[in-house]
């Protein structure tokens, strides 16, 4: 398989999707790391750099703040990025809103959305085919919010629109760095096969051991001085409602390691 050239975020945008498209670009360009943590961001250069007025510059930062993608110092903003616990933290809460969705839509589900689902399986293994990551990592996406879409709760799909943004560059890193794609595609059938026999607690197990595989790739592409969060609760864990095996073996405790200070004041 041969992945299409990777592109830069930091260019032109279409004028109509100013706030939008400025906010999506920023965000992919620090999660991939071509914004890198403590990089200045500044309102002029960005407006020349992408084309467009400071106001959709300046939404997209206050935007990015509050992710905590970005932070106010001194001398203005700067790129904070995420941790190998901040990556933690987005996967446990995912697992967790997982944990309500699963068991929501698995029982609402009807033929045309398993065809649905079968489609968009289908979608990624010829996508692995042709080498186009892009849109294995978009049909990857909509595979998930799929179940979200049917669970028939409104504020459960709210807070999971909330995090789309973030999980579909997520989504595109850690297929992109896995060694064997094609895994992920039978990754895929696996969780579908079990939703069509409306087997919740295997579908948990089998969304669970995804989470965990991305996790561990997302965990290791970053450069820290922390320790990997093996010791915390692990996202199949979360899915299967407490600690597994695993998490409580590797910390006799039971206690999470203590959060770092990462700040760097500037």
């Amino acid at each position: 398989m041969h992945a299409q050239p990777a592109t830069s975020n930091i260019r032109a945008i279409d004028q109509f999707r100013l706030g939008d498209e400025v906010a999506d670009r920023l965000r992919r360009a620090i999660l991939v790391g071509e914004l890198t943590p403590g990089t200045h961001l500044v309102e002029s250069v960005l407006s020349t750099e992408f084309d467009v007025s400071r106001g959709p510059i300046r939404d997209a930062l206050r935007e990015l703040e509050n992710e905590g993608l970005v932070e106010a110092r001194r001398r203005g903003l700067f790129v904070t990025g995420l941790t190998r616990d901040d990556v933690w933290e987005l996967y446990t809460l995912r697992a967790a809103l997982d944990l309500v969705a699963l068991d929501l839509a698995v029982e609402r589900f009807r033929p045309v959305d398993f065809a649905h689902l079968r489609q968009l399986v289908k979608t990624m293994e010829s996508a692995v085919i042709d080498g186009r990551m892009a849109d294995f990592a978009q049909a990857d996406m909509d595979f998930h919010s799929a179940f979200y879409e049917r669970a028939g709760h409104r504020r459960l799909l709210k807070a999971w629109q909330g995090l789309v943004r973030t999980f579909r560059v997520l989504i595109e890193v850690t297929d992109i760095e896995n060694p064997d794609v094609s895994s992920i595609v039978r990754e895929h059938r696996d969780i579908l096969d079990a939703a069509e026999q409306r087997d919740v607690a295997l579908l948990r197990a089998r969304i669970g051991e995804s989470l965990d595989r991305a996790l561990g790739i997302f965990q290791r592409r970053l450069p820290s001085k922390e320790p990997m969060t093996a010791t915390c609760l692990p996202p199949s864990a979360m899915l299967a409602g407490g600690a597994s095996e695993e998490g409580e073996g590797a910390s006799e405790e039971g206690e999470r390691s203590p959060r770092p200070d990462s700040s760097d004041p500037d």
